[in-house]
């Protein structure tokens, strides 16, 4: 068995192995807005649903690895105080891997990937048009989880306004997981998609 000690392997390596063996993980599409008004858009695998009472997402902008700067989303949201939070579907994979791209600042990401932004309800980033569920968040808190590089900023969110779309929805109102056709994020380049195949249920209790 490979034994791996976290203190004294590099970074790169690390990282590596831990997209390796933590997956698949779900992709959240950010878009956040700064006090300019210029807008970003960003997707993030380190992402979940953590409380429903509150409604609380989590996403954790890192800081980069080459030479330790912060992402503008994480910047954005801590001037203005509000995200959406935009769930990813295979027909997008390739305007979210635009999206991803590191473009210098200001530099509007729903240009660059192709994807259509349309006004949100109550925050001021937009939401993405493509997307079938879309969440309009505001900020409760930002935990930093250290200074150098790859380390995460765990950015809270409480979720105000949820979008979603027919499509998506089955004969009695709930979301249809053999519709939605999403993707979710594993190590390298590798990405896996959710299909009717690949699903199955399981009872609990």
């Amino acid at each position: 068995m490979l034994t791996i000690d976290t203190a004294t392997t590099s970074v790169n390596t690390l990282q590596d192995y831990l997209h390796d063996a933590i997956a698949p993980r779900p992709i959240g599409l950010v878009s956040t807005i700064n006090k300019e008004g210029h807008v970003n858009l960003s997707p993030f695998s380190y992402f979940n649903l953590f409380s429903i009472n509150p409604p609380i997402c989590i996403f954790s902008p890192t800081r980069k690895i080459p030479d330790n700067t912060t992402k503008h989303t994480l910047e954005n949201i801590k001037e203005v105080g509000e995200c959406v939070i935009n769930v990813v579907t295979y027909n997008m994979v390739e305007q979210i891997s635009k999206a991803s791209y590191s473009y210098p600042k200001n530099v509007n990401e729903f240009t660059e990937s192709g994807l259509t932004p349309v006004p949100s309800e109550l925050v001021r980033p937009p939401r993405v048009l493509e997307s079938p569920i879309q969440f309009e968040c505001t900020l409760q808190q930002i935990i930093e989880l250290g200074t150098d590089a790859g380390a995460g900023n765990l950015v809270i969110v409480h979720i105000r306004k949820i979008h979603i779309k027919e499509s998506a929805l089955d004969s009695s109102g709930k979301i249809d997981p053999t519709q939605l056709d999403l993707i979710a994020r594993l190590g390298g380049d590798w990405y896996t998609r959710v299909t009717p195949k690949s699903l199955f249920s399981l009872k609990r209790g």
